[in-house]
């Protein structure tokens, strides 16, 4: 009974994805209707002013406290007209990580904003699973579903990195938005595994393309600009990147089907199994051995130029490096700009493995 129903269930979701990515023309039809939706949402003047009133009213909550920052799909324009809302609340000189590492403060600030909130704040719900505590609710007069954190400014300027990747080649945005979507149909993102997660996946493979340049390359640009911490880890790249940001950055023909089908088989299993004794670098745009990361990283940065900023902090965390990239059965991505982090932390193995298998069927069927 049970191995029959495991055998409907992979021959239901192989059915699902030859039915999504089988005809190409289908498919890449449905995922510019989905742009051209987005875009519509991202631009509505409406659903602006809408998440202006969401802020002004969390800001209300605690008088003269501070200020409310968007980040996540709102703010690098990958949102459609349910997606959640991600908040952060700086209440004071908090930004740049102050209480970053006080559990316990942002447990106490956000106990203060569920006592503070009014009627508009429905359903509030304290989670502290997460490596970064938050209350989630639903906003009643906007209709919309918040996550709220209290951590750092460093969520709001990932995004803002994203904002910029996103924006380097039409044929990024295309392939983020089409692998987002793909794995909504199999119902893949959850807290365990974020948007962001598989943004990252997806752009460290642009990245081996040379689609898009990996940070060093960002680091670069930024070099005369002054160093500004958050959290302690060097950001300056998430600043004044209008400017710096180059005219043309690849070269490659490659197409947005060709990319997406990269994207699946760089993941699936025949390659996965290589990759899980590796750590997906996105500072270098290298798979860097996992036994020796922390010493291949710091020789291989300090190779290639000056970059003292961005690595001191790095050289301090040496156990906590070891640890976040000590898995030797799973994949894990380093963070662009908290360097010590894994991506993809709380990806548990089942999930893991659901995400390599269905990227294998998924090449398969392209």
């Amino acid at each position: 009974m049970n191995l029959h129903l495991k055998v409907t269930k992979k021959s239901f979701k192989m059915d699902h994805i030859y039915e999504l990515l089988s005809e190409k023309s289908k498919f890449c039809h449905q995922i510019e209707c989905l742009i051209t939706s987005i875009d519509r949402i991202n631009n509505d003047p409406v659903v602006k002013e809408r998440l202006e009133k969401l802020k002004h009213s969390i800001e209300s909550c605690v008088e003269n406290c501070g200020r409310v920052y968007i980040y996540g799909s709102r703010m690098y324009g990958i949102a459609k007209d349910d997606s959640d809302v991600d908040l952060y609340f700086d209440t004071g000189d908090c930004f740049s990580g102050k209480i970053s590492d006080d559990y316990t403060r942002q447990l106490q600030l956000i106990d203060l904003f569920v006592k503070a909130a009014n009627k508009e704040f429905i359903g509030l719900e304290i989670i502290t699973e997460t490596r970064i505590p938050i209350v989630r609710f639903t906003h009643d007069s906007t209709n919309f579903n918040c996550d709220l954190q209290f951590r750092s400014g460093l969520a709001v300027l990932n995004s803002e990195l994203i904002k910029l990747y996103l924006s380097m080649d039409e044929r990024v945005r295309w392939v983020v938005i089409a692998v987002k979507h793909w794995a909504v149909s199999f119902k893949l993102l959850t807290d365990d595994f974020s948007a962001y997660s598989l943004i990252w996946l997806v752009l460290y493979v642009m990245m081996q393309h040379k689609i898009v340049p990996p940070i060093t390359d960002l680091w670069r640009m930024h070099q005369k600009h002054a160093p500004i911490y958050t959290e302690g880890w060097d950001t300056r790249i998430c600043f004044n990147y209008d400017q710096l940001k180059p005219k043309k950055i690849s070269k490659s023909s490659l197409s947005k089907l060709e990319l997406l089908r990269y994207v699946f088989e760089f993941y699936s299993e025949s390659n996965s199994i290589r990759l899980q004794k590796y750590v997906l670098c996105t500072v270098l745009g290298e798979i860097l051995p996992k036994k020796t990361f922390y010493s291949t990283f710091i020789t291989k940065v300090n190779a290639i130029g000056n970059y003292q900023c961005q690595i001191e902090k790095f050289k301090k965390c040496e156990t906590l490096i070891n640890t976040n990239f000590g898995s030797f059965n799973r994949i894990e991505l380093q963070n662009p700009l908290k360097l010590c982090n894994n991506v993809i932390p709380w990806l548990s193995d089942a999930n893991m493995n659901l995400f390599i298998d269905l990227c294998t069927k998924s090449a398969n069927s392209m």
